[in-house]
């Protein structure tokens, strides 16, 4: 079972003097408050995929840990006013947005400033009867009859501030006196009377989220990876790919996020090309931000058969077949 905010865990505390808070404080008044609220509502909704951070593991450099988790992540901003005035509804498929749905990863994100702690706070809980609710973001028609599992709420919140030019939410326990950030962690003693600890951080900028979460029951991590690293999710933009042939020509709905593209029409181990923008290492600069297509060989890319910017047109032919794809 993977990360919630509410059930997210450990890193070391360093205390220093008598405070008891670890790094930098802050001071945000409420008009900067109120544009990270603004910030969140633009930035967090739309379509998330790992594929370039998994593509980046299997082709660079694969962790020791392996590699990470191919998640495609959703947020939406839905009209719940009997749940708060700001709402987010998430969820998870695994291995791309056809995939089957992670267990628990329905969530309804309730959203506000708290002007005394000096951030913008999210209470998530798992959505009730999340069977009913699949794929929440595209029926508005049953956004009035989502519910929260439990009105008294979570008692770990995601507190949120502006960090240079991105956001980032850390975790704290809500029962804490509300007068700064927490540290980063939020613990208490579970039902079974274990000790529980949830350790989160997330990451925002308009085309990058990073997602660190760790859960740990007792001496058990049970939820997220040992290296301690984020799981890297990238925005994915909507195309429209034209397939062509001498005989015959189709569109497909992609993305730009390790979509697969087949090129035939009779399903029997049929050739394919990948539309993937990711960071590809280069040699002058490091990493590039580029578009590609890609051939597949034996299920992964090989080679190359065009290049773009990030955003723009990708056209290439192969195999007898022309391949346009446009943003959308």
């Amino acid at each position: 079972m993977k990360l919630q905010f509410w059930i997210v865990p450990t890193a070391l505390l360093l205390l220093l003097g008598s405070t008891g808070h670890a790094g930098p404080r802050y001071d945000f008044d409420r008009p900067q408050l109120d544009s990270v609220l603004s910030d969140l509502r633009a930035w967090l909704p739309g379509e998330w995929n790992s594929y370039p951070q998994v593509w980046y593991d299997r082709h660079v450099r694969m962790p020791a840990e392996g590699e990470h988790d191919h998640w495609h992540r959703t947020f939406a901003l839905i009209e719940t006013p009997h749940i708060g005035d700001t709402v987010f509804y998430g969820q998870i498929n695994l291995g791309g947005p056809a995939g089957p749905i992670l267990a628990r990863s329905q969530v309804l994100y309730q959203t506000f400033v708290d002007e005394k702690a000096g951030v913008v706070t999210i209470l998530g809980q798992p959505i009730a009867d999340p069977e009913r609710f699949a794929d929440l973001h595209r029926r508005p028609e049953l956004w009035p009859e989502a519910r929260l599992p439990n009105r008294a709420g979570p008692r770990c919140r995601f507190d949120w501030r502006r960090d240079g030019r991105q956001l980032v939410g850390v975790l704290d326990n809500r029962t804490r006196p509300t007068d700064r950030p927490g540290d980063g962690t939020c613990t208490y003693v579970a039902a079974n009377g274990q000790d529980f600890l949830a350790d989160a951080e997330w990451v925002l900028a308009p085309d990058e989220l990073w997602l660190y979460d760790i859960n740990v029951m007792g001496d058990v991590q049970f939820v997220g990876r040992r290296d301690r690293t984020h799981l890297r999710l990238y925005r994915a933009a909507d195309y429209g790919c034209e397939i062509s042939t001498a005989e015959r020509s189709r569109a497909v709905d992609a993305h730009d996020r390790g979509f697969l593209i087949s090129l035939a029409s009779d399903n029997k181990s049929p050739p394919a090309v990948m539309l993937l923008r990711a960071w590809y290492p280069d040699q002058q600069i490091g990493l590039n931000d580029e578009l590609r297509l890609w051939v597949m060989r034996d299920g992964q890319p090989a080679d190359v058969l065009a290049t773009g910017s990030p955003g723009a047109d990708i056209t290439a032919r192969f195999a007898g077949t022309d391949i346009a794809c446009r943003a959308r």
